[in-house]
């Protein structure tokens, strides 16, 4: 809402990982070194910690798009599973179809995958974030993997990404074996205060700022401060001063508004870490750029023709933001049926019994039009739930340039939306990939394609692309429920 009121090309604080935004201190400089150098040298294992939200997802990203072709890898977010089903989604997130699912013949899978590399003399780096939480057993049987496979030519690599219990565990003494084949541990340290100004000042000269500074010092000062020097909550605090600033025609962010954003998000104060390991952070009201973040935005995609969620806004605020609201009113989605869950019911439930199908784009449809519900395998007895009909303007939405952009629908990994994105109908298009996690164990994707300069055009994209059968919703995968 205030992208173009400050003159930004896009929001300059939104906390997915982007790496465009990637902001290098010394101990980032030092992570990424370690991981280029681990995988590219073939050193083994590198294990790499830090706080929650200090940019390690974001380094990783950085580092997939440095890797050459000859590095295959695998990705694996969901760590909090045995390790039949982190094998399985290595494998999956390899490109590989699975063939029999069970532990021996993953196994086996996995070292037939291993010899097609070794004949083409390619290097196989299977990173995993938020490592610290892999059980013993799964470190102990992941190892037992790379022994066996190491000799051949120290194909594979292990990139160990996680918060700083990870430290504490990989002291077991289940994992001697494992700790003394690591080769190289390093530690980012959340921003100093010379840092923190060093860093806002980049991430808005990313998003088109070139006038004078906008955040003044003691502002800085005081938002350092209070975040410890921790990325993700000086990103969430200076979208909300950015916000405030706004509401109040103020093109600066002063002291004033700097205390008044940190007494309204308290709750991101010492013990900020733990707040963003909860799930109620998914949803937490902090403003706009945590609902664009993680995907509930994009009820603007679903629902409304403006691209962000009305944020909370301080009293004095309020008659500007209604202003700004009634100007951006959504069109007629088509109607919600309002339904009493039974207990025992669950998202797929639902999504089977009102639409005849399921799969990641209606179970992410239901989530966005409830809220409250954080956990799609997890809905409370007698809830009530909003049903929304899948009508065509409910997948149109507008952006703040005035043109619109589509949604694509949710994808249960990053491979599955590549054919969308090279589809002769979308060509020229802006794509916006946005990470959901649906669940505690559960990551998706969510795709939207901008760029249309009318919404009969972007309506009539849509037809075609269904026309086509590229956007048949039946045809979506469904990713297999995590044991």
């Amino acid at each position: 809402m205030y992208k173009e009121y400050f003159n930004f090309t896009e929001e300059p604080f939104q906390i997915h990982p982007d790496p465009r935004f990637l902001y290098m201190t010394h101990t980032h400089f030092g992570a990424m070194s370690s991981m280029i150098a681990g995988i590219r040298d073939r050193k083994g294992i590198t294990v790499v910690s830090g706080e929650v939200g200090t940019g390690k997802t974001t380094l990783v990203y950085a580092l997939l798009n440095d890797l050459s072709d000859k590095i295959k890898t695998a990705f694996v977010f969901h760590t909090t599973l045995g390790f039949q089903d982190l094998l399985r989604n290595i494998l999956q997130d390899l490109g590989e179809e699975i063939v029999e699912d069970n532990l021996a013949s993953l196994i086996i899978q996995f070292h037939q995958y291993m010899r097609e590399r070794m004949s083409r003399d390619e290097t196989v780096a299977i990173i995993i974030d938020e490592g610290q939480n892999l059980s013993v057993d799964a470190i102990e049987n992941l190892f037992r993997l790379f022994m066996r496979e190491a000799p051949a030519a120290k194909l594979i690599q292990i990139l160990l990404i996680g918060q700083l219990e990870l430290e504490a565990k990989l002291d077991a003494i289940e994992l001697k074996a494992f700790k003394d084949r690591i080769t190289t541990r390093y530690r980012i340290d959340p921003l100093s205060e010379k840092e923190c100004f060093e860093y806002i000042d980049h991430r808005l000269k990313i998003a088109g700022n070139t006038g004078p500074r906008i955040f003044k010092p003691e502002a800085v000062r005081r938002l350092w401060k209070f975040s410890q020097g921790i990325p993700r909550v000086i990103n969430t605090l200076c979208d909300r001063a950015l916000l405030t600033a706004f509401t109040v025609s103020q093109k600066v962010i002063d002291e004033k508004i700097a205390k008044e954003v940190i007494r309204e998000m308290s709750y991101l104060g010492p013990k900020a870490g733990a707040f963003f390991r909860r799930p109620a952070f998914l949803y937490a009201t902090a403003g706009v750029v945590l609902a664009a973040a993680l995907g509930i935005g994009t009820i603007a995609v679903l629902k409304r023709d403006k691209g962000t969620v009305p944020p909370v806004v301080t009293e004095k605020a309020a008659p500007l933001q209604a202003k700004i609201l009634k100007q951006d009113a959504p069109e007629a989605a088509g109607p919600e049926k309002i339904v009493t869950v039974k207990k025992g019911s669950t998202l797929s439930l639902l999504a089977q019994q009102h639409y005849g199908l399921i799969n990641p784009t209606v179970l992410d449809i239901l989530l966005v039009h409830n809220p409250k519900i954080t956990d799609m395998n997890r809905i409370p007895a007698n809830e009530q739930m909003n049903i929304p009909s899948l009508t065509d303007e409910m997948f149109l939405g507008r952006d703040p340039d005035g043109r619109y952009h589509i949604y694509l629908g949710t994808f249960g990994d990053r491979r599955s939306i590549q054919a969308l994105k090279t589809h002769p109908l979308l060509q020229g298009k802006t794509f916006k990939t946005v990470p959901r996690k649906v669940s505690k164990d559960v990551l998706w994707y969510r795709l939207t394609a901008g760029g249309f300069q009318s919404k009969e055009e972007a309506l009539q994209a849509l037809q075609n692309l269904k026309q086509q059968k590229i956007l048949r919703m039946e045809t979506f995968r469904l990713p297999r429920p995590l044991r």
